[in-house]
């Protein structure tokens, strides 16, 4: 695949009923057409996810199903719920270039909080939402989605994550 052509700019991407519409997109839609324009590569950090990402699963399956390669960092991944663990861990028996990592630090004050979305280290969503339904739907979030060179640093934070003795391989 050719390299992606990164174009620097920042967009504001909301959920929450006062803060929809006006011209703001919802981090639903945005998150949707980044895995629409995802060509190569995929990386996606999170704090929380629940049964509320069920979407958001199916769009990174259509994803893997094209050959585009993801890798997911999930805190404390061994604490989500089960039914999205097992689709986690169908996705990644059916696609081999799915990586689900998972941060789990030894004591119990630190986390990875972080909400982060890269799609081909060119556009990046950083936001508060968690993959929920409250964080997608219910609760007042903001994100902003940055691209250039600053969603190109943001993947490289990541990969210093993936490679970090408190993330693992989770299956």
């Amino acid at each position: 695949m050719k390299d992606p052509v990164c174009v620097e700019g920042v967009t504001i991407a909301v959920t929450g009923t006062a803060w929809i519409g006006g011209g703001v997109v919802s981090v639903q839609s945005a998150m949707e057409e980044m895995l629409n324009n995802a060509e190569s590569e995929i990386q996606i950090a999170v704090y929380e996810m629940t049964a509320g990402a069920t979407e958001f699963l199916s769009k990174l399956r259509a994803c893997l199903a094209t050959g585009v390669r993801a890798t997911i960092i999930i805190n404390r991944y061994d604490d989500k719920p089960l039914p999205i663990r097992r689709r986690l861990e169908d996705m990644a028996r059916r696609f081999p270039y799915f990586e689900i990592l998972n941060f789990r630090p030894e004591t119990n004050s630190e986390d990875l909080h972080a909400k982060i979305l890269v799609v081909d280290r060119c556009k990046a969503l950083v936001g508060s939402a968690n993959l929920t339904w409250k964080g997608l739907v219910g609760n007042h979030e903001l994100a902003v989605v940055v691209s250039g060179s600053a969603a190109s640093r943001i993947a490289e934070l990541l990969d210093k994550l993936c490679t970090d003795p408190r993330t693992t391989k989770a299956v």
